[in-house]
């Protein structure tokens, strides 16, 4: 039985689209003439913000360092934060791509989460090339599919504040490793501080926050209450 001609023409139709979307996605660099606006097309190289499934290499800035405070990005290919390159993601901010790579080809700035949205569909991977490629995330919340850290250079995740880190469950043994040799931290390691690692809100992934431990809390009680004291004997 020959197959139909609607579905041959079915068939070039997703084959032309397909073409298509390989020839348009391209890659496009970071160089912070003009701001710090990862909108601003005066900032790329090309003259344009990055489109659906471009590939982005964010630079060292001259002299700005890009920020993304805005929702409604394309989302983009593999994001590589090259050497002294580095990304913000401030309140407001959304933005999603396949992978976010540090570390690759040297030393890495670092990707700085204090509020909006940052996620991967796929990996996020620290350190990639062995060199130093850190992640602070003090507000906001960072997720994706998997997560990859060499720690051999330096890379690794701070959280802290109401910082929020989600992936799959599958990387829970992974991220218990990375927890207890201090790869991932607590305010940057601060005694009275751990990472509290929740599987039971969505059985389905590892969702890491920064907590006081209990004694952390029961000292800031007791300060409380000394202070209200204090304050009982002057009246």
């Amino acid at each position: 039985m020959k197959p139909s001609c609607g579905f041959a023409i079915a068939c070039v139709a997703c084959l032309v689209l397909l073409v298509m979307s390989s020839v348009q996605a391209g890659t496009v660099y970071w160089t912070g003439l003009t701001s710090t606006a990862w909108t601003d097309v005066s900032n790329w190289d090309q003259g344009t913000a990055p489109s659906t499934g471009d590939t982005v290499i964010l630079n060292q800035g001259s002299p700005y360092t890009p920020v993304v405070s805005t929702s409604g990005n394309p989302t983009t290919g593999q994001v590589y934060v090259s050497i002294r390159g580095g990304l913000n993601v401030f309140a407001g901010g959304d933005l999603s791509m396949t992978d976010l790579i540090t570390g690759v080809w040297g030393n890495s700035g670092g990707t700085i989460v204090t509020g909006g949205l940052l996620t991967m569909s796929g990996l996020l991977n620290l350190g990639a090339g062995g060199y130093d490629g850190k992640i602070d995330i003090s507000g906001g919340i960072v997720q994706s599919a998997g997560l990859s850290i060499n720690a051999a250079g330096g890379a690794g995740m701070n959280i802290s504040g109401n910082g929020k880190y989600i992936t799959s469950i599958s990387k829970l043994n992974d991220v218990n490793y990375w927890v207890n040799n201090n790869i991932i931290k607590a305010n940057n390691g601060a005694a009275g501080w751990s990472i509290n690692i929740d599987t039971t809100t969505d059985p389905s992934k590892v969702i890491l926050t920064a907590v006081p431990e209990p004694a952390t809390i029961a000292l800031a009680a007791i300060g409380v209450v000394a202070v209200a004291l204090r304050r009982m004997r002057k009246r």
